[in-house]
This record gives C-alpha cells, structure tokens and sequence, in this order.
C-alpha cells in the first residue's frame, strides 16, 4: 500500500513544495528584468481606476497584475519579491486545481497522479513566471483553475460551476489579454452546454434566457477591456508577434521553451511537435469513434470531451483572430499558457485509455516518464537567470563590482546597452544603488556625457575599444564590464 499510494501521493506533495521553494528563490534573489520595471517604477504611480483604462498603449500593463502588484507594494515597500508576491502566491492554485484534475482523472492511479503532476510543474520556462511580476504566471493560474471547474461542471451538471469558470476566465484573461481567446472559447463551451441541456420547444424560453445572459455577460467584459484592446490595436502594439503559420510559430516556439535550450531523449523540436499533433489527432479520433457508439449526452460526461474541446476551441479562435483581425501567430511567452492545457488534454486521453485497466506495465510506464521529466528538469534549470530575460542576469554582479571598484566619492558614472538599462534604472531610481549615476539616454544625456563605466554586450565593443578597456567578463564574455582607460591608467599621488 505505500508503494502503491502513500509514496506517489508523498512525492506529489513534494514536487510541489520543490517547485515553490525554486519560484520564491528566484523571486527573491534574480535582479529585476527588463520588461518588469514599468509596473514598478510606473504603473505603480496611477490609480486602479486608471490602471482598468489603460493610461498607455503598450502591452506592459497586465492590469490584474498590476493592481495586484502595486497593492503587495504599497503594503511590503519597493522591494523586488513584494512586487512578484502575486505570482508566487498564484502558483499555489495552479498546484491545487493540477493536483484536483490528476487525481479525478486518474483515481487510484497514483503514479499516474504523480506523472501528471509532473509534467505540469516541471516545465523551467513555466516556473520561471510565477517567479517574475508580469501577468503571465498569474493568468495561467487562473485559467487552469478555470479549466476545472468547467470539467467539473460537464461533469455534475452544476450549472453554477459554469458560470464560475467562465468569471475565472475573464480574471485570466485580465492578467494577459493574450487569453481573451482562451475566455472566448469558454463562452462557446457554455453555449454548448446550454444548446444540449435546453433543447427542444419546452425548454425553448430557458435555452434564450440562458444565452441572453451568456450574451450580455460578454458584451460587458467587451465594454470593460475596449479602452485597452483598442488602444493596442490602433497603436499595432501585436506586430512583435510572428507570422509564419500556428505550427511553425505556435507549436515549435513552445516546444522549445519546453525543452528550455536542452536535448530531451535525442528528438528534435520538429519530433516533440508532430508527436504533440499526433496525440491531439489520436485524441479527437477517440472523441468521434466513440460518439457513434454512444449517446451525446455520455460523451459531454467525458473528461476529455471537455479537456479536448476547450483546448480546440481555444486553438479555432486563435487562427480565426489572426485571420480575421490579421493579428499575428502566438509565440514563445504568449503561447505558453497553451501548454498546460495541452498537458491536460494529453493527461485526460491516457486516462480514457487506460479506464478500467491497472497493469503492472502502466506503472512502469508512468515511473519512467516521472524519470525522463525530472532529468529534464534537473539539466535544463537555471537558478541565477530566467530564460526570456537572460541578459539581466548579471545586474547584480555588476553594480556590486562598480561600488567596490570606484575609488572616487562621487557616483560612478554608467551606461548600458538599452537592453539592460531598465533593470539598473530601477536599482538606482529607488535608491537601492545609490553608489551609481545612470546615464539618461531618454534625456539625450549620452551626447554629453562621459561615463566611467560602460555595460555592453560583446558586439558593441569595438566601437569603444579607443577610450574603454575591459574590466569584467560575464557568461563567457557576451557582456562586458568597461572602465574609462584615464581612470584606468591613472597613478594615485
């Protein structure tokens, strides 16, 4: 019985706590990235209200998060973890509403339980933003719960369920507009439900009263975030996505983010890609062969009915809306929260498989791909750096190098390449590195100016070389330290 339960149920609970203690290392001890400062240094400064209406054009304000945030703010002070707490604090429910839907799934099926878990939490690039204060981590969070809740609806035919996971989804989809399809095809999940569960002349007046409140519950969420979406789309704030077709964009960015830089099982991005299509085809297939067989009414029963659907629906409103409004594919950062879902769908449809079944083999199975994850996971982790803001690693490192290195009592003077200006920008405006004079380039301080110091990334050194001379090496040399060579060559009386 330990083997078969207690353990796997044991080693879940831990999985968990690791994964935990990883996203509060980070959000404790990474330096502010790049596209967090702006919720810190200023989208702080307005009110809710002012949040909700979007005071600016750009993507940056995940409006849930920031509200979130500037509150952890304005309780803990102007401290790096305090604006993060929100997402850290998210990864809690996304660990419950995973560990819920594996176990309905698969019952007595601990190590399956477990395996499931697992490839939900041990995705380095997924963990990496319930670390950071961006919307990203929040959101996924949020929809997954969303996901639950709307299964358990199909499931208990608890109406009120449904409209909880369709709320769920607007929360979502307010921590990162990127999941408005994601809201949109719950409203065509619940649309569903209500056109099978009314049908027929006498229930004709409940089918309408039904989708007349599904209907207005979606035109007043399109009243709420029109400011903001119009805002982005008339100022073409989505042309940083891509547009090479959903596979290429879509599907290979996140399988990539998935293998985080790493070689899983010798297979390439392209392999891991068309294996994930073949299991969501071999999915839909099942869904259909068994629809002929059975009633509509057992197959909305179904957990993959509705883990595979929504997944679909999602993936339908996606290409419609690049085809439609000519936005561009989701890529990298914007199509992970398709990743758990897909995680799900693939979950339910080994559980379809396996209902009623409990070999020796399938154990086996599930220990050896619990294995090959947590390998994964093992080799593909960073600790000092995430993934998409990889070039702020080392912020730290250097102001600290500047402050034991001026001898002077004035601040040094420092310039950065503009990729890594905002995280110093932040250091030095809240006073955390008040050693430091960061250079204004908004202010065209640069034209006149005479740094002591410049950051840079390798490529920009010979166009220095003359006045600078290295002083610092970071990740092998791609960003360089640089010191003034007067101050270098300079003899101390």
């Amino acid at each position: 019985m330990f083997l078969k339960k207690t353990l796997p149920l044991l080693l879940t609970f831990l999985i968990g706590i690791i994964a935990w203690s990883i996203i509060w290392y980070k959000a404790i001890y990474i330096p502010l990235t790049h596209d967090e400062v702006a919720t810190y240094l200023y989208y702080f400064n307005f009110n809710v209200w002012e949040l909700m209406m979007y005071p600016d054009p750009w993507p940056n304000n995940h409006i849930l998060n920031s509200i979130l945030a500037k509150f952890s703010l304005l309780i803990f002070g102007q401290e790096v973890w305090a604006g993060r707490l929100p997402n850290v604090l998210s990864f809690l429910l996304y660990f419950w509403a995973i560990y819920r839907f594996s176990l309905y799934i698969f019952k007595d099926k601990w190590w399956w339980v477990l395996c499931t878990v697992s490839f939900f939490i041990f995705n380095p690039y997924l963990l990496d933003f319930f670390s950071l204060c961006r919307g990203y981590g929040l959101s996924i969070a949020i929809m997954f719960y969303s996901v639950w809740i709307l299964i358990s609806g199909f499931q208990k035919k608890k109406e009120n369920l449904l409209w909880w996971a369709l709320g769920l989804s607007m929360l979502a989809a307010y921590a990162n507009f990127t999941l408005l399809i994601f809201w949109c095809a719950t409203v065509g999940m619940l649309g569903l439900y209500f056109f099978n569960q009314y049908s027929g002349k006498q229930k004709r007046q409940q089918l309408y009263r039904k989708l007349g409140l599904l209907g207005g519950s979606f035109l007043a969420y399109l009243a709420l975030i029109y400011n903001p979406i119009h805002k982005m789309q008339s100022t073409n704030q989505f042309e940083y996505w891509q547009s090479n077709g959903f596979y290429k964009d879509t599907v290979i960015s996140l399988v990539d983010t998935v293998r985080a830089g790493v070689r899983m099982v010798g297979g390439s991005n392209e392999y891991f890609g068309l294996l994930a299509i073949m299991i969501f085809i071999l999915a839909g297939a099942a869904l259909f062969y068994h629809w002929g067989r059975q009633s509509w009414q057992w197959l909305q029963g179904q957990v993959m009915f509705v883990a595979w659907t929504i997944l679909t629906a999602t993936i339908i409103v996606n290409i419609a809306q690049t085809v439609i409004l000519g936005t561009p594919n989701l890529t990298g950062r914007t199509a992970l929260f398709l990743y758990p879902l897909f995680i799900g769908m693939a979950a339910a449809f080994f559980a379809f498989l396996m209902k009623g079944k409990n070999y020796r083999w399938m154990t086996f199975l599930a220990v050896i791909l619990i294995v090959i994850k947590v390998w994964h996971m093992e080799r593909a982790l960073q600790t000092d750096r995430v993934r998409e803001w990889w070039y702020d690693a080392n912020t730290y490192q250097v102001m600290k190098f500047i402050e034991d290195d001026n001898n002077s009592d004035a601040k040094a003077v420092l310039q950065t390449s503009w990729f890594f200006r905002r995280s110093f920008q932040y250091y030095t405006q809240t006073g955390k590195a008040d050693h430091i004079h960061l250079v204004d380039l908004d202010a065209g301080e640069q034209n006149t100016a005479s740094p002591d110091y410049f950051y840079i990334f390798d490529s920009e050194l010979p166009e220095l070389t003359d006045r600078y001379d290295i002083i610092e090496k970071y990740d092998g040399g791609s960003r360089l330290l640089l010191k003034k060579k007067s101050a270098i060559n300079e003899v101390p009386l």
